[in-house]
This record gives structure tokens, sequence and C-alpha cells, in this order.
């Protein structure tokens, strides 16, 4: 979905969900591991759970932390807004150290860390819906945010670059990258993204690997398969370290909700590509 710049300086992407089901039924599915995520819901019909125990009720507003492991949804009918905080964002907008609420569940409309959120949850929908109006809502209350003061900021912004470069697959090749020291690195990959670096550049190299075959399952897995795998077993043990079942088990699963969530974040990354590129040319022009 197309977003306004001001939404990228704290969001990987915005998304919309809408679910349909028979009157009383309901899905079940399970979303990998990702940044952290605030969820804004019209109806609070859907709850979730993670392996370590964490669990949300129905809620209005609910969000999770940056996660190495999956997550397990389930809901009935649900028409829900999402952001997708990648790091910079978690320190702009909530400041707590993201290590608190790694592989967490919170209420939104409860804890008091993301107060200053649940007038969205409040005002974001109306009695119809809207996907226009929702989303200019959406965007003009973040933008009306004062973003809280980050010192680190051009570290953060960074690392997170540097995480998602494929070309990087070492500590002190990030490190580098970052231009900042190991010790400097752990520090702020701990407070910011919730987990040290050497975690993090395996979940990146892991889910490089998941998203292709969700997009394409022709690729088979061997097709899907980062680089930077030693083989196939170092894949199925990171498979199950992840997303705590085999790479068989994923693929014969339905997935109602994380398959088009997939889709449309590959989609929303390219367009946002496509518009660094475009920027670029025209600064250079």
């Amino acid at each position: 979905m197309r977003t306004a710049p001001v939404l990228q300086r704290y969001f990987a992407s915005v998304f919309l969900i809408e679910v349909e089901v028979a009157d009383g039924d309901f899905v079940e599915d399970f979303m990998f591991p990702d940044w952290a995520a605030m969820r804004f819901n019209r109806e609070p019909t859907v709850t979730g759970n993670t392996r370590g125990g964490a669990n949300v009720g129905q809620s209005a507003f609910s969000v999770s932390g940056p996660r190495s492991q999956e997550a397990c949804i389930r809901t009935g009918n649900l028409r829900q807004w999402g952001v997708l905080v990648h790091p910079l964002g978690w320190a702009l907008l909530v400041g707590k150290p993201a290590h608190e609420y790694a592989n967490g569940l919170a209420d939104g409309m409860t804890d008091p860390v993301f107060a200053r959120f649940r007038p969205l949850a409040e005002t974001l929908f109306g009695p119809e819906p809207d996907t226009d109006g929702e989303l200019q809502r959406l965007t003009a209350f973040f933008a009306g945010l004062e973003p809280l003061h980050e010192p680190a900021e051009a570290s953060i912004a960074r690392v997170y670059d540097a995480v998602q470069d494929p070309e990087i697959d070492s500590v002190p090749q990030l490190a580098d990258r970052a231009g900042i020291s190991r010790r400097t690195l752990e520090r702020l990959c701990q407070r910011t993204f919730g987990f040290p670096p050497k975690m993090l550049l395996r979940r990146q190299r892991f889910l490089r690997s998941l998203i292709d075959f969700t997009v394409d399952p022709s690729l088979k897995w061997v097709g899907a398969l980062d680089a930077t795998y030693h083989d196939q077993a170092q894949f199925v043990r990171d498979f199950r370290e992840f997303m705590g079942m085999t790479p068989s088990e994923y693929g014969q699963r339905e997935k109602p909700v994380v398959e088009p969530v997939v889709h449309a974040r590959v989609r929303y990354l390219r367009e946002t590509m496509q518009g660094f590129d475009k920027a670029a040319r025209l600064a250079g022009a």
C-alpha cells in the first residue's frame, strides 16, 4: 500500500488486513518472525499467542514486539490496519528498550507505554469501511506525533540497512558497515532492535528464504534457499528455531492471513524501492 514519506521514517510497511468468515466461524494462522507491529482493529475479534507463552486477548489495539519466533493468531471477521515498526521507528515513537518487548505481545489499550497511540484506535474507523479515509487519518495521526529524541538515529538507520543487505553475513561486517564498534553495535541492537546482531543476521537470512518460497512456492525450498546457507540442514535447523516447525509442515499448512500479507509486503517494498530509484534519477538529472 502506497504511503506518505513521513510514515517511512517510522515503518517498514503499512498494511490493511480484511478477513470474512461465516457467522460464528474463525480462522487460525501464524505470523513469521519480524519487526515490531501495532495493529488497530475495527472490531476486537482477533487474539494472539507466542510459543513462549505471551498472549493478547481481543482488543481494539494490540502490539507485538520484535520477534525471533512465530506468533499464532485466531480471528473471526476482521478489518485491521497495521504498521510494521522498524527499529528507528520504535526508538522515535516508543522509546522503551526493544528487548523488553522481544517475542512479546501487549494490549495497547491497557499498557501505559502505548497510551499515546490510543487516540488513533478510537478515531481510525468510521461507521462504514473507508480505505482512503482510514489511511489519511492514520497518516495524519503519525505525522502529527512529536518524535522522541534519539541521539543514535543515524547509527540505527545504518545498522537497519546493513542487516537487510544479503552481502552482510557477519557481525564484524555489520559493525564496519554501520561505522561503530562491535561493543556499541551489541548495545544498540539490544536496545532498538530487540536482539543481538548475530541473531538479527540469522533471522534476516531465514526470512529472505521464507518470503521467496511463500511468494513463489514453485521454487521449492532448494530454489528459495538464501545463498549464505552452508547447506539445507542448516536451513532446517533455523526453520525449527524461528518457526517451531519443519519446512515441510509449513508448506502443507493453510496460510489464509500470512500469505496475502507477505505478497502485499513484497509489493510495498518493490514500490518503495522504485520510488527511491526515481528520486535518485531525478536528483542526478
